[in-house]
């Protein structure tokens, strides 16, 4: 998604983009965006073995750019493209000294990463790449009283946090007027068991296969969500957030959103025995803190501002040298 919205702002400043995946599972998604999407037919968690296929295509498109957006890649990955194109990297975790003439890290974290200065680098959440329905959104209103409460648990929820959320809501009723609303991804396993407890629990609204994230959240007055690019949206619309961590890539961003005091997290759900009552501790103390929700309000959106792919696409085309290229994502 966040090679989607880097390219929409890419194509709307002259550049031409094709997408190349190992695998076909967006590559529809890809096309109806208007996106040519090459599928490789390769395993995405074993890069070095695609060259073969790859550098064929490469070749023969000889594009100015290839934006590579991948946690497997490896140096020898790496160096084969640049022999054939300018390299940009979007890294979130400053894995080794990457052999691309260009590195991406719009997390919160990413000025702080002791990165080599041998390439070009754009860090840091003024880059964050969001969709166009979170550019220039207006300041946030906050309300007195919390009622509407956001649950994002990412698209496979492989730790059932929305489950868990649900069940601990059904033994502990939130307070009168409140209302939860689960985010839940197309491979969420506990569809049926949540379809059963919203069934029975009014307070619980579920939501699938959602084309207006931005609207949702702007609904909503505080929010639940692990910690990934989804508390870049949540800050794009001032959404105070109660962030926990459920990967290890997580982790950085997580603590460092906490040390700026714009989101509380309630620790690792894959260590802490405790952590769905932490979790809902943070939230109700949040939603009890009319003047902290409104300077978290105001200092997320202070640090994100939506316009992340369009400010990294004209910085591209100005590090390129020219309006008009040709890249492949």
């Amino acid at each position: 998604m966040r090679c989607l919205s880097l390219a929409d702002a890419l194509r709307e400043q002259g550049g031409e983009i094709t997408f190349v995946t190992a695998e076909p599972y967006f590559q529809r998604l890809i096309q109806t965006r208007g996106y040519p999407c090459t599928v490789l037919g390769t395993a995405y968690d074993r890069m070095e073995e695609e060259l073969p296929v790859f550098l064929p295509i490469l070749e023969r498109e000889r594009p100015e750019l290839v934006i590579l957006d991948s946690y497997f890649v490896t140096p020898q990955y790496m160096e084969a493209i640049r022999n054939i194109s300018r390299l940009l990297y979007i890294d979130d975790l400053n894995a080794f000294d990457y052999p691309a003439d260009a590195v991406v890290n719009y997390n919160i974290y990413g000025p702080e990463l002791p990165y080599p200065q041998n390439k070009t680098y754009f860090l840091g959440p003024q880059y964050a790449p969001l969709r166009k329905e979170f550019q220039g959104l207006s300041q946030r209103n906050t309300k007195d009283r919390v009622e509407n409460v956001l649950v994002s648990t990412g698209g496979t929820d492989q730790y059932h946090v929305a489950l868990h959320c649900a069940e601990y809501l059904r033994e502990h009723l939130p307070r009168e007027n409140m209302i939860f609303h689960f985010v839940l991804g197309a491979m969420n396993r506990d569809i049926v068991q949540l379809e059963q407890i919203a069934k029975d629990f009014s307070f619980i609204k579920l939501h699938r296969q959602v084309t207006d994230m931005c609207s949702l959240m702007l609904q909503c007055d505080v929010a639940i969500s692990a910690a990934g690019t989804t508390l870049y949206e949540l800050c794009a619309c001032g959404v105070p957030t109660v962030t926990y961590i459920l990967a290890d890539n997580q982790i950085q961003g997580a603590q460092m959103f906490q040390k700026a005091g714009l989101m509380p997290c309630a620790g690792d759900i894959r260590e802490d025995a405790c952590f769905l009552e932490r979790l809902f501790e943070l939230l109700n103390s949040l939603a009890d803190d009319f003047s902290q929700r409104q300077r978290i309000a105001e200092q997320m959106q202070g640090a994100v501002d939506g316009r992340g792919a369009v400010r990294l696409a004209k910085e591209i085309q100005a590090w390129l040298g020219h309006s008009g290229f040709s890249a492949t994502a």
